[in-house]
């Protein structure tokens, strides 16, 4: 057998008409030789606006062109193989694809059969220019064919971003126009996409095809786009936005700083996010408490993974949400994991996300007392150090009247099952008091019941309480009388005694709830949950007026 000649390194230089496209032949070459296969760039070449990549793209003509790199290094990489089982060098070959362009060869060091690779410097590569490499293996003696020319093109300068917004006032609560604008160099590998927030927590990995999950990467038309948010509440806000171009790279963040206005809505239990209507929260089909309706790529109201005690989702968790432990316009949310020991407080950061920081622990209240202020023995009454006996929580409002002082809410408290008692906690300037009350006799006839809070609902300012049987679906409604100063729960003490208002299957209606007027029309609603997050409203009906009274709903199927 006639054995190849070993070339000297001047020899592997290519002569300048060899054709672009055209790979080098493996015809005849001899079955002993090694061979070189499965040709690959690192980074990927590609376009990331459509997620589109190749390893070794060996036409540049078609399409849309080769695919590009961005800022790095670039590493080629090639698999070898001996039929002898030699240690092998192998030769990789750059070649800028320019008229005339250079050649330039990067040789290996000796290896076992395997991998090889050759890093070839960013700053021997020219930005805006193409690029083609090649590879082809030595044992000593014989020399394999070289593999195919594979592709890629160079951008080596970021894109920029900027934000603007026009001079009309920016209202808490209110949608505002904001514009994001990017831009690419002429010989740069243009815009892909762009991703933009209301916080500075710097953002990576991000990719355009994001797009489907997360409504904040989002694609540029001529290097614009308009975009509608809410300030998440009054004083100082800003917008952040970062764009990436084909080849991967991602602009410096832009930032827009601008002042929004209190909200023009009045303040309003129920309301998560301060247009002053009360909103409705149910996990999704993920585990995600979300606002039904809402965009499923948006950031939701409460991460899955933010939910008590690891559980990993919403849906099993006793969550609740009707006005502040601090005085806030907007609703906090409190939740509590079935036999969990702790009562967490999740703040609203002002646009209806609660899980963005962490919780804060509601401590259980040390004293006990009666509705008359006696103080009682806590341990007597069924009432814990902890929260592990609770089944049932509801944020209830004020106590003494859901009315707003100054356009500020007061405090919302508590109610609570706990060993089938039911309680009230108020709260204080940091969270919840250091006393509950126990608004039922000294037995567990409430344990059956599930605690629904839909404000003011039977003619008074002082917020109501209905009621679901767990036995038989009945809802029913109590009321607090007396004055702000001496109200009067005396109509909590019996469960069965409040006026029946609808009957409502938990078989059929496995979550309902309540969060006030839902349809407008000045009278508190009912809602029903299925698995997915979607809701059906029951209209309440009955009479408006200063303090609404509702005496049914409308058809419950």
């Amino acid at each position: 057998m006639q054995r190849a000649r070993i070339l000297p390194t001047a020899a592997l230089t290519l002569t300048l008409g060899l054709s672009a496209a055209a790979p080098a032949s493996a015809a005849g070459a001899d079955p002993a030789a090694p061979r070189t296969t499965a040709p690959r760039t690192s980074p990927t070449p590609g376009f990331a606006g459509e997620g589109r990549y190749s390893d070794c793209d060996t036409d540049p003509n078609s399409g849309a062109g080769a695919g590009w790199v961005g800022l790095g290094d670039v590493t080629a990489r090639v698999t070898t193989a001996s039929p002898t089982a030699a240690q092998l060098t192998t030769a990789f070959q750059l070649w800028d694809t320019a008229y005339g362009g250079p050649r330039t060869d990067y040789p290996a060091s000796w290896a076992p059969p395997g991998e090889a690779r050759t890093v070839i410097p960013r700053d021997r590569l020219t930005d805006g220019s193409q690029y083609a490499w090649r590879a082809r293996t030595s044992d000593g003696q014989l020399t394999g064919p070289y593999t195919q020319w594979c592709y890629f093109r160079v951008d080596h300068t970021p894109p920029t971003a900027d934000v603007t917004t026009d001079a009309t006032p920016k209202r808490a609560g209110e949608e505002a126009v904001f514009t994001l604008h990017g831009s690419d160099t002429d010989t740069g590998s243009g815009i892909a996409c762009a991703r933009w927030s209301t916080n500075g927590t710097p953002s990576v990995g991000w990719r355009c095809s994001d797009e489907a999950t997360d409504a904040h990467v989002v694609r540029l038309t001529d290097g614009r786009l308009d975009i509608k948010l809410k300030p998440a509440s009054w004083g100082s806000q800003s917008v952040y936005l970062e764009t990436m171009d084909n080849a991967g790279n991602v602009s410096q963040p832009a930032r827009l700083d601008y002042y929004a206005q209190p909200a023009a809505a009045p303040a309003s239990f129920g309301d998560i996010d301060a247009d002053g209507k009360p909103d409705v929260l149910v996990p999704d089909a993920d585990g995600n408490l979300r606002k039904p309706g809402s965009d499923p790529r948006d950031t939701p109201s409460a991460r899955r993974l933010a939910a008590p005690e690891d559980i990993g989702s919403w849906a099993g968790i006793q969550y609740t949400h009707r006005g502040s432990l601090s005085g806030d316009q907007v609703d906090d949310l409190i939740a509590h994991s079935p036999s969990g020991y702790g009562l967490y407080l999740f703040r609203n950061d002002g646009g209806g996300r609660f899980t963005e920081q962490g919780p804060g622990l509601l401590w259980k209240p040390e004293t006990c007392q009666n509705t008359s202020g006696a103080v009682i023995d806590c341990a007597q009454h069924g009432f814990r150090t902890d929260w592990t006996q609770v089944t049932q929580i509801a944020a209830y409002g004020s106590s003494r009247g859901d009315t707003a002082v100054g356009g500020i809410l007061p405090h919302t408290s508590l109610l609570s099952i706990e060993n089938g008692r039911l309680w009230l906690t108020r709260s204080d300037s940091i969270g919840l008091a250091w006393e509950s009350t126990l608004l039922s006799p000294n037995d567990d006839r409430w344990a059956g019941y599930e605690l629904l809070t839909p404000g003011p609902a039977q003619g008074s300012a002082f917020p109501t309480l209905w009621t679901r049987s767990t036995a038989d679906g009945a809802i029913r409604a109590f009321s607090v009388t007396g004055t702000a100063d001496a109200p009067d729960f005396s109509a909590f003490n019996d469960p069965t005694a409040g006026t029946v208002l609808a009957t409502v299957p938990a078989a059929t209606h496995p979550r309902i709830g309540s969060d006030g007027d839902l349809t407008g029309d000045g009278l508190p609603d009912l809602w029903s949950a299925g698995a997915s997050g979607k809701i059906t409203v029951f209209p309440g009906t009955g009479t408006t007026g200063p303090h609404p009274t509702v005496t049914g709903f409308a058809p419950i199927a």
